[in-house]
C-alpha cells in the first residue's frame, strides 16, 4: 500500500518490564497499520496491553520498560511529500527526534484529565505551553490561538475560562482542555485513551462527536484506545482486537461485528447489553479469569477460557490467518486460510 495512504506502521512491537529482577513481557509482536484520515479502535479488557501499545510507540514508558520493534513507522505527510520517521531507531524515550514529533505530528489524549492537567497552573498556559515551546510563538498570539481551540471545542466563555484553574472545570471540560492541549500545534495523529472514562453518557456522546469531527472535517487519523465496543460502533473504521499483550484479530468495523471470527471477538461482542434484551434475560460473560503475564508458558494466551480449545491450541506459537482481505485473525480454527506474518 502507498505510504500516502498510512500514517502509522507498527510491525512486530514488544514491551516488556523488569519487576523483582524477572523481564515480564506485555506486548508480544503487535502489529497493524493506521490508514490516513480514519480511526481505528484498539479493544479489550482492562490489562490487555492497549495503554501499553500507544505508550510504547509515544515513547512514554518507565525507565524499566523494553521496548523493541522490527519496526515504527510514522509517515508525516508535508506540502503532499511523505517525510518517514522510523521511531524504532530513536535512540531515546526523550530524544530531539521524538520531543520533535509530540505535539507537531502526533499527540496523546489521556485517561484522567486530573493526572493531565497541573493544578496550580492556569489551564489556557498548559494549552499554550506546547504552541510556544514547538513554533516560537509569542505568549500574545499563542493566548489568542488558545481562545479560537476553546472556542473550536464548544467551551463556554472562553475569554474568562481561559484563566481559570483546573479545579474551576467540570470532567467533561477538563477533557476538553486536554483535547485542547493535543490539538494545538494541529497534529495528523491523535490517540485517545479512554477519553470518555467517570464521564456521564451526555458528555461522552459530546466527547466522541467531537473527535469524530476532527477526523471527519479536519482529516485526523485516530486511534481510540477502549473497552467499550459501543463507542468503537460509533466512531472506529477498523478494530484491533487485543487479549494478553497479542492483537488476536483485526479487520474493518463491519467484520469485527457482522463477522467476528476469534471466540475471544465473539465473547466480548455477546458480553455487551443491547436494546430488546428480555426481563430478566443476563449478559454472557467470560468464563474463567485473565492468566498472569508472568506465567504464560507459550500457545493461546486465551486458551484457558476458550470453548474451542484443543490440545494444540496450548502447545505451539500461534500464527496469524487472513479470513478475507484485510481480515486477519489468530486462531488455529482458521490453519486452512493463509498464514500472515
Amino acid at each position: 500500500m502507498d505510504t500516502k495512504e498510512i500514517i502509522l506502521d507498527v510491525k512486530k512491537l514488544n514491551t516488556s518490564f523488569i519487576s523483582d529482577k524477572k523481564e515480564v513481557k506485555i506486548v508480544k509482536d503487535v502489529s497493524f497499520q493506521l490508514k490516513r484520515g480514519t480511526a481505528l479502535a484498539v479493544v479489550g479488557e482492562s490489562g490487555c496491553g492497549k495503554s501499553v501499545t500507544m505508550n510504547s510507540i509515544m515513547r512514554f514508558t518507565g525507565q524499566n520498560a523494553r521496548v523493541k520493534a522490527e519496526s515504527i513507522q510514522y509517515n508525516a505527510l508535508r506540502d503532499g511529500k511523505i517525510q518517514e520517521y522510523h521511531m524504532e531507531k530513536f535512540k531515546s524515550n526523550n530524544c530531539a527526534e521524538m520531543r520533535a514529533l509530540r505535539g507537531p505530528d502526533m499527540s496523546m489524549v489521556f485517561q484522567d484529565p486530573m493526572s493531565s492537567l497541573n493544578p496550580v497552573y492556569k489551564v489556557g498556559d498548559q494549552v499554550a505551553e506546547g504552541l510556544i515551546q514547538h513554533t516560537g510563538m509569542s505568549k500574545k498570539d499563542a493566548r489568542a490561538k488558545v481562545l479560537d481551540m476553546f472556542k473550536k471545542l464548544g467551551i463556554p466563555d472562553p475569554e474568562s475560562r481561559i484563566d481559570c484553574y483546573p479545579h474551576q472545570f467540570s470532567g467533561g471540560m477538563k477533557q476538553r482542555v486536554v483535547i485542547a492541549i493535543a490539538m494545538i500545534c494541529n497534529p495528523e495523529l491523535i490517540i485517545c485513551d479512554e477519553p470518555t472514562t467517570a464521564l456521564d453518557v451526555t458528555i461522552q456522546a459530546q466527547i466522541m462527536e467531537l473527535l469524530k469531527g476532527l477526523q471527519v472535517n479536519e482529516g485526523k487519523s485516530i486511534i481510540l484506545i477502549t473497552h467499550n465496543m459501543g463507542l468503537v460502533a460509533e466512531m472506529a473504521d477498523e478494530v484491533c482486537v487485543m487479549y494478553m499483550g497479542r492483537v488476536v484479530e483485526f479487520g474493518t468495523l463491519e467484520d469485527i461485528f457482522d463477522h467476528p471470527s476469534h471466540p475471544y471477538t465473539k465473547a466480548l461482542l455477546r458480553s455487551v447489553p443491547v436494546l430488546g434484551l428480555a426481563d430478566g434475560q443476563k449478559l454472557e460473560t467470560i468464563p474463567g479469569i485473565t492468566p498472569n503475564p508472568a506465567e504464560l508458558k507459550g500457545g493461546c494466551e486465551f486458551a484457558g477460557r476458550c470453548p474451542l480449545c484443543e490440545e494444540r491450541c496450548k502447545a505451539k506459537d500461534i500464527p496469524t490467518y487472513e479470513v478475507s482481505a484485510g481480515h486477519r485473525v489468530r486462531c488455529l480454527q482458521y490453519d486452512s486460510f493463509k498464514e500472515v506474518d
